[in-house]
Order: structure tokens, then C-alpha cells, then sequence
């Protein structure tokens, strides 16, 4: 018997020379192949007089050595890969010699006779026999069985009869799923065009295998959906409520991670660092929180800011709110653990300081802003409610970053005053100072005039200083330790110094 054995994906089947094989991802197919490229009635193969022939049916192609092949002679063991030329591989092993070809009826064309020492064989197949042996296209089909006439060049191949000898007998290799015949070719082709749609899609739209990805467990993509959802979420949580407060809570807590995530990338803080300075930062958002209610708001009211002289208090005020907690935890981890940080690190943990007291302080002012919008609204004046949306984005974005970069200033300044003992009260003073002029003048002129020009001339020079900070401290300091002025050793610098310096 001449045997076809056919592998594909980690299964074998055997089909005896009198059988039709269907190959395709259909289930009704006798190979069935599950990967969404191949089509549903991709391929069949039948014994023909010169051997197994594969004939391809669907439109995605088959591949042989990553050249298109529509119908092959199997005369050996032979791969074919499947929709490209990367598809899921199928091997086909026939067995035994191929089976004598019938005698031709009236009016067919002379078989090829058997190959000899220099004969038609010799040269690579058999004349007229239509295929040429594992490679190209077929000059006419080849009967399906063996002994049936072969129809003239041209004509269309005549239906394959059913497996083991006829209807109704089911043979070692029936199953009664198989199609007792051929597909209807209008059927099939409907079929094949809604198959290959649903292949491309799933193809191009792969969402099974984006849900299973791992990616999803890395924490930028995490925090990407957490920003996009928020701003919905909190429409539909705050839309009833009806406490003014509520927006700038929600809206200034919303944007201070993302300007944290900044500081710390323009900062960057040397390691190591863990979770001595995650407490750390825990304690210092819960020391500013409690010390602006008790204390920092309380004093402001009893101070007019519209002067130079009350901006001035209101400024040192609120400056030393932010500062208190950085000084307290450096001299607490210097006097238990001995330990002293980077002044970067001491910078870093000043801009949470600040970025604390701007969601605070925005929970206050933005509720002016929606009363003006709402005034606004009632007198019709669209000055007014642009105005009161502007102050509303003003403080929701950008008040807690003005805090922080003041707070990161003086920071950095307590952090030198904890490494340099002799030098540390004019140190501390010194950098609380310059936050606290630059957030008095900004106060003061935000109070006294309207043209906004010279506020945001302000704004830049209080920005230039920080970024100047975050490129030059660990130079400050090597220079600092350096200068006899200060007599002063860093233990943490030790390891930033270059060999030549320690001269």
C-alpha cells in the first residue's frame, strides 16, 4: 500500500493511498491546523498515477524552501510551510512505489513510459504526467484515483470520488464529520473571504495575547491608565458634591506625583537609598500637612500680605513650614544613626515638602476660583469666567511646583549646613532666605499690580536657581569641603571625590 504519513504540530496521521486528505484550519478538515493564518479548506492531496499530489485550495499559499508552490509530486519526504513562508511546517512522508497507471480510454493521451538509463525520467519527470517531481505547477491535473481516465489539458478536474470504495462505507480512516463531498465552490469561497477577514483582524488586533502579555506588570503602563481614567473617575465621583474644596484636591493631588517624578529625574539623588528615605518623605508630607493647619494659616492671618513687610513675614512663614521637617530629619538621622545623606537627596525630599504644602494651599484657592466662575456665570461676563478657569489650572498645576522649587533651594542649604558643622546656622539661614524673598515678591506683586510680565520674569529666576542647584550641587559641595572657610568633613562625599582631590 502506498501510505501517506503527515506531521503537524505535535500530531501524525496515515491516510491509504485511496483516500482523499483535506488540510486546513476547519475542523471538518482531516489535518486540521490551528494557526488563524492558514485558511479553513487550505490544501488536499490525492494519489494519482506518478504518486501523492498536493494541490493548494486557499488563497493564503504554501511554501517549499520560501518559494510558492499550488501542486507537488511527493516523491519523497517533503516540508511545506503554511500561509508564509514562516507558517507552522507540515511534513509529508510517502511510502512504497507508486502504483502502475491505468491503460488509456479512447481518446486520452498516452501515459509516459516507464524511465530508463537516459530516458524522460532521467531528465527530472515523466513527459505529459502534468507536475513536475517536488517543485513547480502541473501542465494538467492528475486523477485523484487510481484508474481514472485523465480528462484533456483544460478541462476541470472531475469530482474525487468518496473515501473507501463509495457511499456509506466508512473506512479504517472515516470520520463522520468528513464532507461526503466537495464543498459547493461558491460556499467555499464565501467561507474562505470571511475566514481571512477574521485571520486579519485577529492578526492585527491581537487582544488575547495583549492581555496575557507581561508587559502589563511594569509600572509606567500602570501609571499611564491610572492618568488617563482619573480625570473620568473623578467626574463621576465629585459631580453630586457639592463642597468647592473637592476639585483642588483632587486635581492638585492628581498632578503632584508627575512633578515628583520630575524632580527626582532632575535631580537624581545618588544610591543607595530605600526605605530609611521613603519614611523619611512619609514623614515630612505628614509633619507639613499638620503644621499649615495648626500653625502656618493661623499666622497668615494675622499678617497683610499687600505690604512688602507682611510678604515678607508670609513668605519666611510658610518658607520655614517647609524647611522645619527637612532640618528635623537630617538632624535626628545624624544625632540616632549618625548618618548623613546627599545634599541631592536632602533636595529631592524638600521638593515633597513643597509639592505638600502646594496641594494644601490649592484646596484653599481654588475654591475662590470657582466662586468667581460661578459669579461669572451669573453676570454673563466671559472676562471674568476665563479668568477664574485660568486661576483654577494656575493653582491646580503649577502652585505646588513654585513651592517645590523654593523648598528644593533651601533644602539644598540644609542639607550643607548638616555636613558642615561650623558653618550650619548661616548655611540654614542663608538658604531659607532666598526661598523666602523669592515667595515674598511673588506674593506681593501678585497682591499690588496687574500686568503679569514681571511676575513671570520672577517665576524664571526662581527656576534658574533650582535647576542651577540640581546641575551643580555635588560640585558645590566637593568645592565647599575643599575651602578652609568652612572647615568642615562630609561623610558622604568621600565616595564622589576623585583620587587626585583627596590630596
Amino acid at each position: 500500500m502506498n501510505e501517506l504519513q503527515v506531521s503537524c504540530e505535535g500530531r501524525r496521521y496515515g491516510f491509504e493511498q485511496n483516500r482523499v486528505v483535506r488540510v486546513g484550519r476547519s475542523t471538518d478538515n482531516d489535518v486540521v491546523v490551528s494557526d488563524p493564518t492558514v485558511s479553513r479548506q487550505h490544501a488536499r492531496l490525492a494519489f494519482g498515477p506518478d504518486g501523492w499530489v498536493f494541490e493548494g485550495l486557499g488563497r493564503a499559499g504554501t511554501f517549499r524552501r520560501g518559494s510558492a508552490v499550488t501542486r507537488l509530486l511527493l516523491r519523497e519526504p517533503v516540508e511545506l510551510a503554511l500561509a508564509s513562508p514562516h507558517g507552522p511546517v507540515i511534513r509529508f512522508e510517502p511510502s512504497g512505489p507508486a502504483s502502475p497507471a491505468a491503460a488509456p480510454g479512447p481518446g486520452e493521451p498516452v501515459p509516459a513510459a516507464p524511465a530508463g538509463p537516459g530516458g524522460p525520467a532521467a531528465a527530472g519527470g515523466a513527459p505529459n504526467s502534468g507536475v513536475t517531481p517536488a517543485l513547480g505547477a502541473p501542465a494538467r491535473p492528475a486523477a485523484a484515483v487510481p484508474g481514472a481516465p485523465v480528462p484533456p489539458a483544460g478541462d476541470p478536474p472531475p469530482p474525487a470520488p468518496e473515501a473507501n470504495g463509495g457511499p456509506g462505507r466508512a473506512g479504517p480512516f472515516h470520520t463522520a464529520a468528513m464532507p461526503r463531498g466537495p464543498v459547493p465552490p461558491r460556499a467555499v469561497g464565501a467561507a474562505e473571504a470571511r475566514d481571512e477577514l477574521a485571520s486579519a483582524f485577529q492578526i492585527l488586533v491581537p487582544v488575547r495575547s495583549w492581555l496575557k502579555d507581561p508587559g502589563w506588570r511594569q509600572g509606567l503602563r500602570l501609571l499611564v491608565i491610572a492618568y488617563a481614567l482619573l480625570p473620568l473617575v473623578f467626574i463621576a465621583l465629585f459631580r453630586s458634591s457639592g463642597n468647592l474644596t473637592t476639585p483642588g484636591w483632587a486635581y492638585s493631588l492628581y498632578v503632584a506625583p508627575l512633578w515628583g517624578v520630575a524632580f527626582w529625574l532632575l535631580i537624581r539623588p545618588p544610591e543607595p537609598y530605600g526605605k530609611q528615605e521613603l519614611l523619611i518623605g512619609l514623614g515630612i508630607v505628614i509633619w507639613v500637612m499638620i503644621w499649615i493647619s495648626v500653625v502656618t494659616i493661623n499666622v497668615n492671618a494675622a499678617l497683610n500680605p499687600r505690604s512688602l513687610g507682611g510678604a515678607l513675614l508670609v513668605g519666611f512663614n510658610e518658607e520655614i513650614t517647609k524647611a522645619l521637617p527637612i532640618l528635623v530629619a537630617a538632624l535626628l538621622l545624624l544625632r540616632l544613626r549618625a548618618v548623613k545623606l546627599d545634599v541631592r537627596m536632602w533636595m529631592f525630599l524638600g521638593t515633597i515638602a513643597g509639592l505638600t504644602f502646594g496641594v494644601r494651599e490649592a484646596s484653599l484657592y481654588t475654591t475662590i476660583a470657582i466662586e468667581r466662575i460661578a459669579a461669572a456665570a451669573l453676570t454673563h461676563s466671559a472676562n471674568a469666567a476665563v479668568i477664574g478657569a485660568l486661576t483654577f489650572a494656575y493653582r491646580v498645576f503649577v502652585d505646588g511646583f513654585q513651592h517645590a522649587i523654593w523648598a528644593g533651594v533651601s533644602a539644598f542649604f540644609i542639607g550643607m549646613a548638616v555636613n558642615y558643622r561650623r558653618r550650619r546656622v548661616q548655611l540654614i539661614v542663608f538658604g531659607v532666605a532666598i526661598a523666602a524673598v523669592l515667595h515674598a515678591l511673588n506674593d506681593w506683586y501678585l497682591s499690588n499690580f496687574s500686568s503679569p510680565w514681571p511676575w513671570i520674569l520672577l517665576q524664571a529666576l526662581s527656576l534658574l536657581l533650582f535647576l542651577g542647584y540640581t546641575m551643580s550641587a555635588a560640585s558645590i559641595e566637593r568645592t565647599v569641603r575643599r575651602t578652609p572657610l568652612f572647615r568642615g568633613e562630609s561623610m558622604i562625599m568621600e565616595k564622589f571625590t576623585e583620587p587626585g582631590e583627596r590630596a
